[in-house]
């Protein structure tokens, strides 16, 4: 596919600018000078920030007036879930606008850098990248960045940067991975998460081979599946993770152990000094929703982004040695039908590791019912299935807390929104 590059525009529409995926991006191109408009269903925090340095983000709503008048010179670029039938976007195909899908852009602005180093990998992208970046900053470079999740204390997970090094997270969920040329090339792990969107598990495959063969460099770490696809890289470099010295990284959970020392290793071959970094790389602060601690008292309340089989028994694990000994009480939401169908005994095998369970309803996202359900899924393990508004579902799983618990939140979708009433319930127990 023919990417113009960035130098071509000199404004840029994003519709549903204030998501996680285009909301950093939107900070990149004001950083880079460009004039920035957008729009969104929800007028949020997001719109907030990038108002104050410069957006003109249009109130809550997606209209055809919201897209600027002038042709010359402006790109725009849509969310994957605004379609052709956006009004914005049927006018800028009326109008014979460039229109770009988010990974596409994504691709185009990490043209413009002389180094960019992509994360791809089917778990283990947000943190990573994070971790990386975190550590160019605090190793004396200015790189630009697109992380998918928050930095603890940072603004935006999204920054211009000042240098030649740019690091982004490369989604494989819709194929536009395969649109980025790298100078270093990360992949975490490859499994068949989200091959059902891609049209089969021999296409997200294809899409990681072309992600490989487009990096200069290539860091990958080690598996049956990774080996088979990568052995002909001309310069690979192969991690096995189960090589990681016992005392990397003490007091991080396991799961971040791992990502840590791919970063480290990231940061190598970007040319820095890995024991400093692994050194500095203590100090980093974390990613928003991975292993985040909510509330610390006789309950502690951790919420964790993990929406698969791989995350979830990594999530739990990291709990367990973080947490010895303490009852761990975990509140699942299932992300997706087609994922919940997917993996349903992977998940009920996970979970039953759990010494108590509840599951919210499904985030259905585009999907409204399919195959198994939550109340299946508390059923296979033993556990309760939630139901009501999520002050109810707080408050009932609140019922059961006891003092020493660990109460994990684990989902990807809006199962944040439980926190309140879960928290009143852990700051009653004494």
């Amino acid at each position: 596919m023919f990417l113009p590059p960035l130098s071509s525009f000199r404004s840029v529409h994003i519709v549903g600018c204030c998501g996680a995926g285009c909301a950093p991006l939107a900070r990149i191109l004001l950083e880079k000078g460009f004039r920035v408009s957008g729009s969104d269903l929800l007028d949020n925090a997001a719109a907030a920030t990038l108002r104050r340095h410069g957006a003109h983000i249009a109130p809550a709503g997606h209209r055809v007036e919201n897209l600027p008048p002038e042709n010359d010179g402006l790109l725009v670029v849509r969310t994957s879930a605004a379609g052709p039938e956006n009004p914005e976007v049927a006018e800028a195909i009326r109008r014979g606008l460039p229109v770009l899908r988010r990974g596409e852009a994504l691709a185009t602005v990490a043209d413009s850098y002389v180094r960019p180093a992509a994360v791809s990998g089917s778990h283990g992208k947000t943190s990573v990248s994070a971790m990386l970046a975190w550590l160019l900053r605090e190793l004396g470079a200015n790189p630009g960045y697109m992380i998918g999740g928050n930095v603890t204390g940072w603004e935006s997970a999204g920054a211009a940067g000042s240098g030649d090094l740019f690091v982004t997270e490369a989604d494989e969920s819709d194929g536009t991975h395969a649109l980025l040329r790298s100078h270093l090339g990360i992949v975490t792990n490859v499994e068949d998460d989200h091959a059902w969107s891609l049209g089969g598990f021999d296409v997200l495959e294809r899409n990681f081979k072309i992600f490989a063969e487009q990096s200069e460099t290539l860091l990958y770490c080690a598996s049956e599946e990774t080996d088979r696809l990568f052995k002909d890289h001309p310069h690979a470099v192969r991690l096995e993770l189960a090589d990681m010295p016992d005392d990397f990284l003490p007091g991080f959970g396991h799961f971040q152990r791992l990502d840590g020392l791919i970063a480290v290793k990231a940061a190598e071959m970007l040319g820095f000094d890995p024991v400093k970094a692994e050194k500095t790389l203590r100090e980093f602060p974390g990613v928003e929703r991975r292993l985040s601690v909510r509330f610390n008292g006789a309950v502690t309340v951790i919420e964790d982004y993990a929406h698969h089989p791989t995350e979830l028994r990594e999530s739990i694990r990291s709990l367990r040695e973080l947490y010895p000994g303490r009852r761990l009480i975990v509140i699942f939401q299932p992300h997706r039908y087609a994922r919940l169908e997917r993996y349903f005994d992977e998940f009920t095998a996970e979970l039953k590791h759990a010494d108590r369970v509840f599951v919210t309803p499904v985030f259905a996202a585009w999907t409204g019912n399919g195959k198994y359900t939550s109340e299946d899924l508390a059923v296979a393990v033993g556990g309760v299935a939630l139901a009501g508004s999520w002050d109810d579902m707080g408050a009932r799983a609140g019922l059961e807390l006891k003092k020493g618990d660990v109460a994990a939140i684990i989902g990807a979708g809006d199962l944040p929104k439980i926190l309140p009433s879960l928290i009143a319930a852990a700051k009653a127990v004494s």
